[in-house]
């Protein structure tokens, strides 16, 4: 007896059921487990964890980002308990049933709004793909980064493929009583045991692109690890869509060479996050298993190009410019060698492309003073570009005054300002933020700084003559 067609009755019933399991299992799923990075290690029972997935995951993610070790460091204790600690890496990674979020140390775990500020972070740092729109009208705190990482995914496909998908040619073999294409001559054989059948290779124009495939992967992936139901049902409806092309996603060599014309460049940021899930979906992807998704970024890197944007929005209110690159410096006059060399992260250079300022960005606690290597570094830096304000820039998780050090030549030569500049990345959790991070790096630029801290010694010691 033949299958009765499902008519749209019955397809409506199907996707309320799925989106009631989705929600029954959203309630019964495990509380995620919280990290700081570089933080105090959690303990969990180990049947409570995959930690043969986990094992795989760190192998992954130390590959991809180019890590020395793990990520998350695991160590067995006994009793059936495990010691968890994140290093290096901020993000958010599935294993098995359980979510594992890693807050950056440059940011506050104890504060629910640490994803917020880095999702701020990470639209600046991944290209800036995100739109005011999704800032500004959207609560960020009550979305986690699978949800700000679908509805970017969302957005962008309702932008860019609103005239359709870019099509691709699929060059195909095959046979047949008309030449379509060029005559196969590999296969001249064939065409001598078979004359009524001509072998040709003809290139057929279709849909099933990289891009097709990647976008269609993307969304059912996000569709099993988002939270909310509505924005699983918008993803799910674009993988329907997209259901006539290949459901496997292309390698990710080939997904990063996918390049998008001037009428899809709103497709960008989708494809973007499709690379990230495609680089976080280990070896299981091809079978549709996402237990393994996640988003992993390099925290090192992450803090010194965030710290660039805001020397270049700096420089830019000054009618500067910014760059960064290797310096040498150094004349060999004695023995076998080659110039010296220095890579400072930010060199501040004028209109005439004079440099006026040098920044290191320093992913590491600021204590009373900074560390020697890294004043060194800084200073020499300083001195072979002939800046005499330069600086070190530290993640802070609240605010504190910046330090200011002159350093005098013992040679004649005139003195150096060095500040130890630290930057209050919470603040990004308020609109004004950004605007507040640029404003004290153009503070320092400017000798703010110094000058008000040298009016409030100088006002000290005229008050200490009035009393004596």
């Amino acid at each position: 007896m033949p299958h009765p067609r499902t008519g749209p009755g019955q397809r409506t019933r199907h996707r309320r059921r799925q989106e009631v399991v989705q929600v029954a299992d959203t309630l019964t799923a495990p509380l995620p487990i919280e990290l700081q990075e570089y933080g105090a290690p959690v303990v969990r029972h180990a049947e409570d964890l995959d930690l043969r997935a986990l094992a795989e995951a760190n192998k992954r993610w130390k590959r991809a980002l180019g890590l020395s070790g793990d990520p998350i460091r695991v160590e067995d204790i006994g009793d059936g308990l495990v010691k968890l600690r994140a290093e290096a890496v901020t993000g958010v990674v599935r294993v098995g049933g359980t979510d594992i979020e890693i807050a950056p140390k440059f940011l506050s775990a104890a504060d629910d709004s640490w994803q917020t500020v880095l999702w701020r972070i990470l639209t600046v740092v991944e290209g800036g793909h995100v739109d005011d729109n999704l800032t500004s009208a959207h609560e960020l705190e009550s979305l986690s980064m699978p949800d700000l990482l679908a509805e970017m995914f969302l957005a962008s496909y309702a932008r860019g493929a609103a005239r359709g998908l870019p099509r691709g040619y699929l060059t195909e073999q095959s046979t047949g009583g008309t030449l379509r294409g060029s005559l196969d001559l590999a296969r001249l054989g064939e065409w001598v045991a078979r004359p009524w059948d001509l072998p040709y290779v003809a290139d057929l124009l279709t849909d099933d692109t990289p891009l097709a495939r990647l976008l269609r992967w993307s969304a059912e992936c996000l569709a099993a690890t988002v939270i909310a139901p509505g924005r699983a049902r918008a993803v799910r409806e674009i993988a329907a869509g997209l259901s006539h092309v290949g459901r496997q996603p292309p390698h990710l060599l080939d997904a990063q060479r996918i390049s998008l014309g001037i009428q899809h460049q709103g497709l960008e940021a989708a494809r973007v996050v499709g690379l990230l899930l495609l680089e976080g979906s280990g070896v299981h992807h091809a079978s549709g298993d996402h237990a393994l998704s996640g988003f992993l970024w390099n925290s090192d890197v992450i803090y010194e190009n965030y710290i660039y944007w805001l020397c270049q929005r700096a420089a830019s209110r000054r009618g500067e410019r910014v760059n960064k690159g290797a310096v040498k410096f150094g004349e060999v006059i004695a023995g076998e060698g080659s110039k010296l060399e220095t890579t400072p992260d930010v060199v501040f250079r004028d209109a005439q492309g004079t440099p006026v300022a040098v920044t290191d960005s320093k992913y590491k606690r600021l204590g009373t003073r900074p560390k020697a290597p890294d004043t060194y570094q800084v200073l020499t830096a300083g001195h072979v570009l002939g800046c005499q304000r330069i600086s070190l820039t530290y993640p802070v998780a609240q605010d504190r005054e910046p330090t200011v050090w002159r350093v005098s030549s013992a040679l004649g030569g005139k003195d150096v300002e060095l500040t130890a500049l630290p930057l209050n990345l919470m603040s990004l959790a308020r609109p004004e933020g950004p605007q507040a991070l640029i404003d004290s790096v153009v503070s320092w630029l400017d000798g703010d700084l110094f000058a008000t801290q040298q009016s409030g010694l100088d006002d000290g010691a005229a008050g200490a003559d009035e009393s004596s």
